[in-house]
């Protein structure tokens, strides 16, 4: 009896000593659970559950790119940055990677290291549409308006639909008080999409 007891003591007290990151179970379950937290809005939860798995010692570039989309979602941006430069130093070459890290440079308004962001993916990946996009936002932001028009022009001779960008390219012009230029593009937007916001304040703003 004592040496059943004993044995039972000795079990307790090694369940009681193993890591609670070790409980939750394997990379490819805490990666599910993570989606899942995800998707239901528990960005937190979805963020613990890569840190246990780093915790147990996995340090790859799937880990850290997901680190640092999570960390932007929780707008912790300085953190988010240093997440996706992780994942670069895995994987270098990665476009989305690159592309990631733009987003919480640009929520923090720093603007010459995300346009030098841009640049790098745009080296790397010619005609990206998502650093082609974001390089005109954040060449806009920064006061360069004629930049940003050739930029948004860009953007849109391959994506002449895209309303946010014919959008964006009414406002480089407006703001260079390319008036004409500016009520075309607005005017487009508003002809098929007549709900959408900035193109309706940049018509009123004429």
């Amino acid at each position: 009896m004592m040496k059943a007891l004993a044995a039972l003591a000795l079990f307790g007290l090694l369940f009681t000593a193993t890591p609670a990151h070790a409980q939750r179970g394997t990379a490819s379950e805490l990666y599910q659970q993570s989606f899942s937290l995800e998707t239901n809005g528990d960005y937190g939860e979805a963020l613990a559950r890569m840190d246990d798995l780093a915790a147990q010692g996995s340090s790859t570039y799937l880990l850290h790119l997901r680190r640092g989309w999570l960390l932007y979602l929780l707008g912790r941006y300085g953190d988010s940055v240093m997440a996706y430069d992780d994942a670069l130093s895995k994987e270098p070459g990665s476009a989305e990677a690159l592309a990631g890290r733009t987003l919480p440079l640009m929520a923090q308004s720093r603007w010459s290291e995300a346009e030098r962001t841009c640049q790098r993916l745009l080296k790397l990946a010619p005609g990206n549409y998502l650093g082609m996009s974001r390089l005109a936002w954040i060449l806009f932001s920064s006061g360069r308006y004629a930049e940003a028009e050739t930029a948004y022009r860009r953007v849109l001779e391959q994506y002449p639909s895209d309303g946010d960008m014919r959008a964006g390219l009414g406002w480089a012009c407006l703001r260079q008080g390319k008036s004409g230029d500016a009520r075309l593009a607005f005017t487009e937007v508003l002809t098929v999409l007549p709900s959408h916001v900035s193109a309706g304040q940049g018509l009123a703003a004429l």
